[in-house]
């Protein structure tokens, strides 16, 4: 058994080797800011142990111009956030904490549950569950004109939870019944986030790094901006632009509790992934079940299918399951493959507005090609 289980050790390590030898990333991010100069960077990663494939790339271009190794560096994961939102609320109902057909209203503090209310909501029948899946009927405060409009206008307001629901209530016009039709919904989220502090008497930050159990995975580049310290020895966070104006020293409260708020890395983000899709978030395996669900709603044209937590998204003929971040953030697994990809391009608005997905695509077609020479 001895000389096979060496020779078993030394395949699976040259595969690795020569994976790495042909890490494509570093190509793909610098074809990305050769044509498009309003990319501040790219960071892109792909791992696959099944296949020997565990690459990371980068490429700066004009906007970005701090200090040490691409990969290294944190970045707002902007709506990428919610998964780690949806998985903290997933572990309060395997803990019997919450059930996902629990009516909001009993959830909800009174001042917010007015709020939605005044706008026309029936906090007694929308649910977790809906609030999850963006079956809710609920606006997205972050899609308002006037929301955009005051961020530019002053970078440094310290935005709170209660003024953006406010917001939506009072300028977002309800999309639906409860359950009718899936409209994305950042507002959904700060209610969600809401709901976890008041099940644990906890603000948000600590609430979901305990739930998540983030010293155990060895999340330890993760965390809420501002609402907890950062990492003592990790470098500047990258530039991250819309259109020319830079966000990155704008007040992060725009996009914080819930909906948005971490700042992570693409190690500590594939980390989380991992965990995440083979249970290890988890206690019971009927939780990862309920996580995994298949959508019930017909996506809008165009759109991706969303399930209780996740997208469903074709890449290179392969499916996967994701979720996407204003930035152009992606954290994307492709089961199959054995496979999580994530990038971060730092701007919305790209030349190619499929930029990022495009990216995606050949990343995973790099990786399908890995797997056919291991076969």
């Amino acid at each position: 058994m001895l000389p096979r289980a060496f020779l078993i050790i030394g395949f699976v390590m040259s595969q690795s080797f020569a994976a790495a030898a042909d890490n494509p990333l570093d190509g793909l991010a610098a074809e990305i800011t050769a044509r498009d100069p309003g990319v501040p960077s790219v960071i892109a990663h792909a791992q696959s142990p099944r296949f020997g494939v565990d690459w990371t790339g980068g490429s700066k271009g004009i906007g970005e111009t701090g200090p040490g190794p691409l990969a290294a560096r944190p970045f707002r994961i902007a709506s990428v956030t919610k998964l780690f939102v949806a998985a903290a609320v997933l572990r309060l109902v395997e803990q019997d904490r919450l059930s996902l057909n629990d009516p909001i209203g009993l959830r909800l503090s009174d001042d917010t549950r007015g709020l939605l209310i005044k706008g026309g909501h029936d906090t007694d029948r929308i649910t977790i569950s809906q609030l999850l899946s963006h079956t809710s009927g609920l606006s997205d405060h972050s899609t308002l004109p006037s929301f955009l409009q005051a961020i530019l206008a002053n970078g440094q307001r310290r935005w709170t939870r209660g003024e953006q629901i406010a917001l939506a209530m009072s300028e977002g016009r309800k999309v639906g019944e409860p359950g009718q039709r899936q409209v994305y919904s950042d507002t959904g989220y700060l209610l969600l986030a809401e709901i976890i502090e008041r099940q644990t008497a906890r603000p948000l930050a600590p609430s979901i790094r305990h739930l998540l159990l983030f010293d155990r995975l060895g999340l330890h580049e993760t965390w809420f901006e501002t609402l907890e310290a950062p990492p003592a020895t990790l470098p500047p966070l990258l530039r991250q632009y819309l259109g020319k104006t830079d966000f990155t020293d704008f007040d992060p409260s725009f996009d914080l509790w819930g909906g948005g708020g971490i700042v992570s890395t693409v190690g500590d983000l594939a980390l989380f992934m991992n965990a995440f899709v083979t249970g290890r978030l988890f206690d019971r395996p009927e939780t990862l079940a309920l996580a995994l669900a298949k959508p019930r709603s017909m996506p809008a044209p165009g759109r991706d299918a969303h399930g209780i937590v996740f997208f469903e998204q074709a890449h290179a003929g392969h499916q996967c399951i994701g979720h996407a971040g204003f930035w152009n953030v992606d954290l994307v697994a492709c089961p199959d493959l054995d496979l999580t990809v994530v990038v971060t391009l730092n701007q919305p608005s790209t030349v190619r507005t499929d930029e990022r997905r495009r990216l995606v695509d050949a990343i995973v077609a790099k990786v399908a090609g890995a797997r056919e020479r291991t076969q």
